[in-house]
């Protein structure tokens, strides 16, 4: 018997083609439906034409396609179709930084090519003429590259874990800028909030430099600078509670 549809290799299945897959396996819907649709994309078919197959090759697509989801192995890549990857933070800008962490929360993978675009170069192309470029490569050493970065990120996040957030028993007399920024930010979580306009402008001050000019910093830097204004921020309400409880005696 001849099969007239294939489910392609992983090579063959790009970025936007398992956006798409993800997209209907979330949603609500008969799971026999959602299969169906699956096929028709990966086979590039309708579902008017995959409704006229014999019950034996659906079968057949149905397995290859669940055998195909079931095994999605690969590895990281530095250079990919002329994309340059970096996964090193010493390398790492503020602005890429904060790109990252913006559509870390948004989703990994509804916006994988977007943070694929934002630890990438190709010539001089922009962030989103990338992430438009990647939604067409296949998605295995994308989605382990960002995957990869990912993990860096959170080491880097640990290496700065003290760096934001208030205790519950703080008590704050005078509201200064970095007390502000850290309010902006959820105590808990580094990543879960903002506040990102609000302290890249609090570095760009500190370093004498414009506020776009700040976004270029390397991230280590800046986070640097964060710290110190967090520690001096410190000091000076240690030094404040000093001299009020002098003034009580």
């Amino acid at each position: 018997m001849i099969f007239r549809y294939k489910i392609p290799s992983w090579n063959g299945i790009t970025v936007e083609m398992y956006q798409y897959l993800i997209e209907i396996q979330e949603a609500d819907m008969d799971q026999l439906d959602k299969i169906l649709y699956q096929i028709t994309a990966l086979c590039k078919t309708t579902e008017e034409k995959l409704n006229k197959i014999s019950v034996k090759e659906f079968n057949r697509l149905s397995s290859s396609l669940a055998k195909k989801l079931d095994k999605m192995e690969g590895k990281a890549v530095d250079k990919l179709k002329g994309f340059k990857f970096n996964y090193d933070f010493k390398n790492v800008t503020l602005g890429q930084y904060i790109e990252v962490n913006h559509f870390l929360r948004e989703g990994q993978m509804n916006n994988l090519h977007y943070l694929a675009a934002s630890i990438c170069k190709k010539g001089k192309l922009d962030h989103e003429q990338r992430a438009n470029e990647i939604l067409k490569l296949p998605v295995i050493p994308i989605s382990y590259s960002v995957a990869k970065y990912v993990e860096e990120f959170k080491k880097f996040n640990d290496s700065y874990k003290g760096l934001f957030g208030l205790d519950d028993e703080d008590e704050v007399d005078e509201i200064d800028d970095v007390v502000e920024f850290e309010r902006s930010l959820n105590k808990d979580d580094f990543n879960s909030r903002y506040g990102w306009i609000y302290s890249t402008k609090k570095v760009a001050e500190f370093a004498g430099i414009k506020v776009e000019e700040a976004y270029d910093l390397p991230v280590i830097q800046a986070f640097n600078y964060l710290s110190y204004l967090k520690a001096y921020n410190e000091w000076e309400k240690e030094q404040h509670k000093k001299e009020m409880d002098k003034l009580k005696r």
